[in-house]
């Protein structure tokens, strides 16, 4: 029988490479008393908001919390919720490491939910993205740190959420790197 704890136990000696779509999740909270005089439409008075990673860094952040080491591979743009992935993922240190790469053509993805505080109901989702495939030096880039994770890991998972980091080419670098090394994808 498979013994759960003595698996677990393993899991700091265990290194897992993702690689994938990274994101920003946003949790607005609020209260909603009334409707809008302008359309019929609910006002969330905001008490409170949360930022956490989201995608592939989300998948990475819960290898860690189980006592994975990660490293994180993905694109995020040049702007200010790059730079709240980048600090969220330096939080994570030295559990989990970044490659995050910044492509100044694209933003960085962004899933921001409204939710009603009383009812813990997601009121709307507003996205922030650019889901187009990457190429060019970006493309590149991420080849070569996707080469660069795979080295060391003892694991590849491929987090795909079609925002365009894992391209047929990206995930075909990963896979053939992981291949050589002998490592499960």
């Amino acid at each position: 029988m498979f013994d759960v704890n003595s698996a677990l136990a393993r899991l700091d000696k265990i290194e897992v490479a993702v690689i994938g779509d990274l994101m920003l999740d946003v949790f607005v909270y609020g209260d909603v008393a009334r409707i809008s005089p302008e359309a019929p439409t609910p006002v969330l008075a905001i008490t409170r908001e949360v930022h956490m990673l989201g995608g592939a860094a989300n998948v990475a952040r819960n290898l860690a919390a189980l006592g994975c080491r990660t490293s994180i591979t993905g694109l995020i743009g040049a702007d200010s919720a790059a730079g709240e992935i980048e600090a969220l993922v330096a939080e994570m240190a030295p559990a989990a490491t970044g490659h995050l790469l910044r492509d100044a053509a694209r933003p960085t993805t962004r899933k921001i939910r409204y939710v009603s505080e009383r009812y813990k109901t997601h009121l709307l989702r507003a996205d922030a993205e650019a889901a187009e495939p990457a190429g060019g030096d970006a493309e590149d880039q991420l080849a070569a740190a996707v080469e660069t994770a795979v080295a060391s890991a003892d694991a590849v998972i491929l987090s795909d959420y079609r925002k365009g980091v894992l391209t047929p080419r990206i995930a075909s670098v990963a896979i053939n790197a992981a291949k050589r090394r002998g490592v499960p994808v």
